[in-house]
């Protein structure tokens, strides 16, 4: 009996052990997270992305301070959300996060350092305006906090808080309407680390860029207007060129606009308002011309037809077009905005980016490129005949045995006379292949001596890159060089192939003799055999 009960038991066991372990969770991992930024000031925003939570509500510390509480977690255990640095003193912090879970595993920390910074208020005003400065980020308790402005230190100091924080008063010196800046330091804190924060002393407006070509966008600011001030106008040389702009609530503008054409140096851009912001009060911009030339189309091939406009030169101006470093020819005088407009054709050329220049009489220049789409093909390399060669019309008394019965005439004035005109050697002119963009055909070219002003073969629009000379190329005993030019589909002519040198020459007298010995061998055989044939026919009858 008491056995049965053990079986029981175990049948049990058995039975019920795997639905226990399939009812019970599955292991989670750690839970882990990360910050964006690592560091910064006060109240910097920061990024916290988690994941490996097994709860559904998260809990984030600062240092063991409650920042946030009932973060929801996502199903797969992850958290996203941004926090932002609370006030505290300059040094390293620990954000931690816990889940409702209760689990150890689930409890993630980060480290963020804080770093000191300032804030000025207000941004924009006028002389003897007050202005506050309040520092954050600093030491505990630190004492002897300078402020500087533009970057002379003034003559008051400051002590941080408990929590790093300060705050000092100044009235903006009387100054130029402009740009300055606000800094702070102390002995732990240097100015580098606060930077330079801008303070305007108003009206006031800046231009940005201040140099550039007739056409230039530029993009101007304006600061210390009345709230939402209108009419405010746009002057360049004392000429409104663009009005009715309106300040914003806080008085402040910003437009952009293109500068118009001009001469070549520099020009007054103003601003002014309505009768809040009188003509005169913001002092005038100063914007530099500088020559500029423009092409119209900036690619294209040999013959394509070029548009050029320039600017920013002087008025009357004489001027030289010149493309690539060779002149175009061109007679250009500038206009009273020192502007003109020519045009010229595309010339060929071996460089696919080439520079378009015109340089002007008073030492002005601007310059610009021009893309060939299809350059000029390179040269060819002569394979053979190779430099220096000597070409005979037969070398041989093979050659001789089998053009004998057709040049007989002709070796014979061939061997008398200096001036031996004759069918040119059967000799084949091999170079390289040029691969191009569509179809490319060859010039060759033989001269005497290298005289290629009148050559004595010229040969156009050879497709092969091999040329056999035929019968009808004559060449006399002597001195020449040859030469090849690839030529592309649209009429661009590459740069000529090297020179090379070879020489035509006479014939040996031994291959003279035997080119006469043997046709005379050969006849004398046939008279023979003709006449034994003859007698033998006549002794039969």
């Amino acid at each position: 009996m008491a056995s049965f009960k053990v079986l029981l038991v175990l049948l049990a066991v058995t039975i019920v052990l795997p639905f226990l372990f399939l009812a019970s969770p599955a292991p989670v991992r750690a839970s882990n997270i990360t910050i964006a930024p690592t560091s910064g000031t006060i109240s910097t925003s920061v990024h916290v992305s988690g994941d490996g939570f097994s709860g559904r509500l998260a809990t984030i510390y600062w240092d063991d301070q409650i920042l946030l509480s009932r973060v929801p977690i996502s199903e797969n255990g992850e958290l996203a959300f941004d926090l932002q640095v609370p006030t505290a003193c300059r040094g390293s912090y620990t954000i931690k996060i816990t889940d409702d879970s209760h689990w150890t595993g689930s409890t993630a920390s980060a480290t963020f350092t804080v770093l000191p910074g300032i804030e000025i208020f207000p941004r924009i005003g006028r002389p003897y305006t007050s202005i506050t400065v309040i520092g954050n980020g600093f030491v505990c308790f630190e004492k002897d906090i300078k402020v500087t402005w533009n970057k002379a230190t003034l003559p008051i100091s400051a002590a941080a808080n408990h929590l790093g924080v300060w705050s000092l008063n100044f009235d903006a010196p009387e100054i130029a309407k402009g740009e300055y800046y606000v800094s702070a330091f102390s002995g732990s804190t240097d100015t580098s680390e606060i930077g330079e924060h801008k303070f305007i002393v108003g009206p006031f407006a800046k231009m940005q860029p201040s140099s550039g070509p007739a056409g230039t966008e530029i993009t101007i600011e304006g600061f210390g207007f009345r709230t939402s001030e209108d009419g405010i106008t746009i002057t360049w040389d004392n000429q409104i060129i663009l009005c009715n702009l309106i300040a914003g609530t806080d008085g402040i503008f910003n437009t952009t606009l293109k500068i118009p054409s001009a001469t070549q140096g520099h020009h007054l851009v103003g601003v002014f308002g309505s009768d809040f912001t009188p003509r005169g009060l913001i002092p005038d911009m100063d914007f530099n011309i500088v020559p500029n030339i423009q092409l119209q189309p900036n690619s294209g091939n040999k013959g394509t037809k070029v548009t050029v406009n320039g600017t920013g030169f002087i008025k009357g101006e004489t001027l030289a077009l010149s493309f690539e470093g060779t002149s175009l020819n061109t007679d250009i005088v500038a206009d009273d905005k020192g502007s003109f407009i020519t045009s010229f054709m595309a010339p060929q050329s071996a460089v696919k980016e080439n520079r378009v220049k015109a340089t002007g009489a008073a030492g002005n220049s601007a310059e610009t490129v021009f893309i060939i789409d299809k350059v000029t093909p390179p040269a060819p390399v002569l394979v053979s005949p190779t430099r220096g060669a000597k070409l005979a019309v037969f070398d041989s008394v093979g050659d001789v045995f089998l053009g004998t019965a057709k040049q007989l005439t002709r070796i014979i004035s061939f061997q008398k006379s200096d001036k031996r005109g004759l069918g040119a050697p059967d000799i084949t002119f091999d170079w390289s292949d040029i691969k191009v963009q569509g179809k490319t055909s060859y010039t060759f070219e033989i001269a005497n001596g290298n005289n290629f002003s009148s050559p004595a073969i010229l040969k156009k629009e050879l497709v092969d890159s091999e040329y056999t000379l035929s019968k009808d190329d004559i060449l006399t005993v002597g001195n020449y060089t040859w030469r090849v030019q690839a030529v592309d589909d649209i009429g661009n002519e590459g740069l000529w192939s090297d020179a090379d040198e070879f020489e035509v020459i006479p014939m040996s007298n031994q291959v003279l003799i035997m080119s006469l010995i043997i046709p005379l061998v050969l006849i004398g055989a046939m008279v023979v055999l003709a006449i034994i044939a003859w007698q033998r026919y006549k002794t039969r009858r």
